[in-house]
């Protein structure tokens, strides 16, 4: 059975005694038949009995209800073995400390060090070139190709090895990569899932490749797995017919039938409906049927005697069972699944994923189901906003009513993202008037700062305009540079946003750029930061035209922007930058400006040169050349 969510969350500075005071606590409530003591250890210990339960047992609840998986590592985290702790000694290269930690808490191997961004323990040993240290946290479970916000691709531990030159990291790295496959015996680097998205070719290269049917990778995962994933019938059925198994297990837990029901790899055009024959080919070809499975199938009875039904309310909203929804309702499940963020040490909870879903696809009957048993339309579903933000953003004007009448509050960063001024407008007179809905903005943050920074983000420059009217910062105040960097992503351009709009007007963020910039100085750089605005304009993501790009450049070297910063993660000016992302253009526009093409005070493999030559950019690499034949 899947660990249950966490029902507590710890203290800032928790006190080992006090937490065995509350495992005796729990013990005796249990004992004595306390409902909310019983409540509480069915909730994390299967077939608890009061005769027999001792306080290592209800230790362990009590571990399992703070969201740590054994006491032990309940009381590791009390005594301090903790993320930060571990990437302070990563830092100072104490290999005993780092071992002794790994030991108690390997799981913190990978988590993301606290106010650091997304940066890990093997990102700070590997631009240590700490080789000793690499070893070690590889040997514990480190991913080396996991990189940090915003710039993922050019941020992990691999890349940095290898475009920096320390050749010996990257033969630890790949070393260790080659010794977890080989304890996998049919261990292959497969294709990415959308390498099936075509359904003729993906049989064509199972044809061509058919050793693949059988293999997997480090994880597990297999192409029954990814067919399955993605609801292509006529793949399973060809890799069924070709012996595929479907007991397989990837990351520990996922069958492909399973993982075809959790709906996460779904095109984004899927309709549940295409799952049911995916189910009956998998279950006639043996595979076991699950709660996850049940669920999606609306099979009631098997869910009535399910122990555990963990995030199955969601998985009804997804598949449109509302008559199974109503029964995990009866049977008292938390309609907002509130659950602990993986991946982050701190105490973190997402919750009101099903609502969520449902306010995704105007499912008012089942949002209505969740509402009237206590579902918060003001969820807080991790890094994916609320169910009436959802709604919002998908134009379901029914949807947000109905949220609105449960207590839903339209969040003021709609208005931005979405391009709505006259909702701004609306929100900026109620604030003024001192009735500001209460949760139209976050504790701690102000309406006018969400206004600018979603208006900039969205695009539009009448909402960016209503707030830079109420803002009076200085030209040097560090809170412009992340203002600088909101209209650089082009949000309602991004490929992968569901409420993204991309046939508005794009030219719209370069006109919220230019009113933030008439404000600010262009070379705002506060302590800490990791880039400039002209290095985050050389880095624009891919759906960024080039064009755009200089136009940008243009902006910032027009207002004084200084091409000779060196940024601290790349060590690279934003030359350095441009030639790195290929950005032909920008290139251009830097050296017609005064940029130093050669860099000779700069580490070798973070020349302009270097970079255009190891990523293999011709255009920006023949600009260079130019430059440099020229007396």
């Amino acid at each position: 059975m899947n660990q249950s969510p966490p029902t507590r969350a710890l203290r800032e500075n928790p006190d080992l005694d006090q937490l065995k005071r509350q495992a005796k606590e729990l013990l005796a409530g249990f004992t004595a038949g306390s409902p909310d003591a019983v409540r509480e250890v069915n909730a994390h210990y299967h077939a608890a009995d009061p005769a027999r339960f001792a306080l290592h047992d209800a230790q362990l609840v009590l571990a399992r209800a703070y969201g740590f998986e054994s006491w032990t590592k309940l009381k590791a985290y009390v005594d301090g073995v903790r993320v930060g702790r571990l990437c302070d000694a990563v830092e100072l290269g104490d290999l005993a400390a780092v071992r002794g930690m790994l030991h108690l808490r390997p799981e913190i191997v990978n988590l993301e060090r606290p106010r650091h961004g997304e940066q890990r323990a093997i990102h700070i040993a590997t631009l240590r070139r700490d080789s000793a240290m690499v070893r070690l946290l590889m040997e514990h479970g480190a991913d080396a190709r996991v990189g940090m916000w915003p710039h993922r691709d050019a941020t992990s531990a691999l890349t940095f090895a290898m475009e920096r030159g320390f050749d010996e990291i990257a033969a630890i790295i790949h070393e260790e990569e080659r010794r977890r496959n080989a304890l996998v015996p049919s261990a292959t680097a497969l294709p990415e899932l959308e390498w099936c998205a075509d359904e003729d070719r993906a049989i064509q290269l199972l044809d061509a490749n058919p050793v693949l049917v059988h293999q997997c990778d480090a994880d597990g995962w297999t192409m029954l797995h990814a067919a399955a994933g993605m609801l292509q019938p006529r793949v399973v059925e060809w890799l069924l017919a070709h012996g595929a198994h479907v007991h397989s297990l990837a990351e520990k837990q996922w069958t492909p039938l399973d993982f075809a029901a959790s709906g996460r790899a779904w095109p984004r055009a899927a309709n549940p409906a295409q799952f049911p024959p995916i189910a009956t080919s998998l279950l006639r070809a043996g595979a076991k049927l699950s709660p996850i499975a049940a669920a999606a199938l609306g099979d009631t009875a098997y869910i009535r005697h399910a122990t555990d039904r963990t995030g199955l309310l969601s998985i009804a909203v997804l598949h449109r069972q509302t008559e199974m929804l109503a029964l995990l309702l009866e049977l008292g499940l938390d309609p907002d699944e509130r659950t602990r963020v993986e991946d982050i040490e701190e105490v973190v909870y997402s919750w009101g994923e099903p609502l969520y879903r449902c306010a995704a696809s105007n499912n008012l009957e089942m949002a209505e189901m969740l509402l009237a048993r206590g579902a918060d339309p003001n969820a807080r579903i991790f890094a994916s906003g609320t169910p009436v933000g959802r709604a919002f953003g998908v134009r379901h004007s029914e949807m947000v009513k109905l949220l609105e009448r449960y207590g839903g509050v339209v969040y003021a960063a709609n208005a931005g993202y979405y391009r709505d001024p006259a909702l701004a407008r609306r929100l900026l007179a109620a604030e003024d008037a001192g009735c500001l809905p209460k949760g139209a903005v976050n504790p701690g943050e102000s309406l006018v700062d969400v206004l600018l920074a979603t208006g900039a983000t969205g695009g539009d420059p009448e909402i960016v305009r209503m707030a830079l009217d109420r803002i009076d910062w200085p030209p040097d105040d560090p809170r412009w540079l992340g203002k600088l960097f909101d209209p650089l992503c082009f949000w309602n351009h991004l490929p992968r946003i569901p409420t993204a709009d991309p046939s508005l007007d794009r030219a719209t963020y370069l006109e919220c750029f230019r009113l933030i910039l008439e404000r600010c100085d262009p070379n705002v750089f506060p302590k800490g930061s990791l880039a400039t605005a002209l290095h985050e304009v050389a880095a624009m993501y891919s759906h960024v035209k080039d064009h755009e790009v200089v136009a940008f450049a243009t902006l910032l070297l027009d207002a004084g922007a200084r091409m000779d910063v060196r940024e601290p993660r790349l060590q690279s000016t934003p030359l350095g930058w441009a030639c790195r992302w290929g950005r032909a253009g920008l290139v251009e526009l830097l050296l017609s400006r005064g940029a130093d093409p050669v860099e000779a005070d700069a580490e070798p493999w973070a020349r302009p040169l270097a970079w255009a030559e190891k990523m293999n950019h011709p255009a920006a690499l023949a600009i260079l050349r130019r430059r440099l034949a020229t007396p």
